[in-house]
């Protein structure tokens, strides 16, 4: 959901504000002061006094909309979401929600409801529910298989690398090989030929230095000739046994182009395997619909109790059916937010990992980082918020999504805010549609190009005002009062 204008909005510390006409892409505020930048960002977060927005299309995505606690709206704003584990947990219950966990948690509450209420046939059919049974492992194996799957195609690329560096490294030798045979094979000839020359002329040859005839020389110099001749041909042999040794491929390449057929195949026999085990896992989720929309049928007249043992049964099933969901989906997010980070920081910090509380910790190349350091966690939440916003994007079918960044991104070092800059710029052309970035605007200098739209804040005389900059094309008028 893209803002295109926001009216009679209050910023403490500024006044009345008014954005018109802000452009779709990636458009940086730029506030020195870090008060106003956090009421700033406040208020694009619609915190209070938020004032009349337009926004395009006029309202959010309804199924965003029905996620509980306004996660989806909060984790587009940064809103209430200061810590990197609270950032984590809002994307996991959001993307698990819109992913099935919504149907889960209305057939509990209706099972609530219905203990010790009449329902039809004295409570939902045992076939129905072995049948959720017999797929509650679904989740699970279709989270195990697609990381066995990752790991895979990532051997495969390493291969492929390795197998496309050491194809090169032969040709490049064969070739020196037959190129340097091919010198030996002239500079013989040449050799041959002179020495012909002076045999033919004896001592009078003339001297291959000044042009003089040799004369008393002519046998010094024709031993010379002969000795470099024969070490010539002993070299050019020597290049020609190597030429033959590079002619047929050599036997490490082979074994990497067996290897990597083998990973073609593993690859094709693990794809296939996850087809199977995502189509139980939407089998599951259309069980539990089902389930759902049996217990929401609601009690008939006549109909046996439920008995609390059989309540207990079902609700059992389902919330580990909820976990399972919740799991998969934190599993998705963090790995499409470990790709971010990786590249955030260039491979410094490796991803997330879920301790056995339910903590997400920080992945370094060595250690586990329960506690990192301010500019990491900054990184982290910015790559989590990204890939939390990504996915309940494809998750709902929306193609409005945006994202608002505040106080993490200044907290990044230099360098990582070039390349969070070039990360939103890049995700906007998968799916985003605009990135408000709330910033100091250091980074504006270093790569303009980046930015579709950038407004300054300048004070003038006795008031301050944003000014649009070369590389933005919004426009903004500020009432200070």
């Amino acid at each position: 959901m893209r803002l295109v204008s926001l009216k009679g909005a209050e910023v403490p510390g500024l006044g009345s504000v008014e954005l018109d006409h802000l452009p779709a892409g990636l458009v940086a505020l730029v506030v020195p002061d870090g008060r106003l930048r956090r009421a700033l960002h406040g208020v694009l977060a619609e915190e209070g006094g938020a004032g009349e927005r337009t926004t395009s299309p006029a309202g959010a995505d309804p199924a965003l909309e029905r996620i509980p606690d306004e996660l989806a709206a909060r984790l587009r704003t940064g809103r209430d979401l200061g810590e990197l584990q609270s950032v984590a947990d809002a994307g996991t219950r959001a993307l698990a929600w819109v992913s099935g966990l919504d149907r889960v948690e209305a057939a509990r509450a209706r099972l609530g409801r219905l203990r010790g209420e009449a329902v039809p046939d004295g409570g939902p059919p045992e076939s129905l529910l072995a049948h959720i049974r017999s797929l509650e492992t679904a989740p699970l194996e279709l989270q195990r298989l697609e990381e066995e799957l990752r790991k895979l195609r990532g051997d495969d690329m390493e291969v492929a690398g390795d197998l496309e560096q050491a194809t090169m490294n032969w040709l490049r030798e064969r070739q020196d090989a037959e190129t340097r045979l091919q010198a030996y094979r002239d500079r013989a000839r040449e050799l041959k030929a002179a020495i012909q020359r002076m045999e033919e002329s004896a001592a009078e040859t003339p001297c291959p230095t000044c042009g003089r005839p040799l004369l008393d020389h002519y046998d010094q110099v024709r031993e010379t000739l002969g000795d470099e001749w024969e070490g010539v041909v002993q070299d050019g042999g020597w290049w020609r046994r190597r030429r033959e040794q590079l002619e047929l491929k050599p036997e490490a390449l082979q074994e990497m182009e067996r290897s990597l057929l083998h990973l073609h195949a593993e690859a094709r026999q693990v794809e296939e395997k996850v087809q199977i085990a995502r189509a139980r896992r939407d089998d599951l989720e259309e069980a539990t619909a089902r389930l759902a929309a049996y217990l929401e049928a609601g009690a008939a007249p006549g109909a046996a109790a439920v008995s609390d043992g059989a309540a207990r049964a079902v609700d059992d099933t389902l919330a580990e059916l909820g976990r399972q969901v919740s799991e998969e989906c934190r599993a998705r997010l963090l790995d499409r937010a470990a790709a971010h980070l990786l590249h955030l920081t260039q491979g410094r910090l490796l991803g997330f990992r879920v301790t056995p509380t339910g903590r997400v910790d920080l992945v370094g190349p060595e250690v586990d980082l329960p506690h990192p350091p301010d500019e990491d966690a900054a990184a982290a939440q910015v790559a989590l918020r990204l890939a939390a916003v990504e996915l309940l994007r494809e998750e709902v079918g929306s193609t409005d999504a945006s994202l608002v960044v505040g106080d993490p991104f200044d907290r990044l070092d230099d360098a990582v805010k070039v390349r969070a800059a070039g990360l939103f710029a890049e995700r906007l052309g998968a799916g985003l549609v605009q990135v408000l970035l709330v910033t100091r605007g250091e980074v504006v200098d270093r790569v303009p190009e980046l930015f579709d739209g950038v407004l300054e804040l300048r004070v003038e005389g006795d008031g301050a005002v944003f000014r649009p900059l070369g590389a933005g094309s919004g426009r903004i008028r500020l009432a200070l009062g």
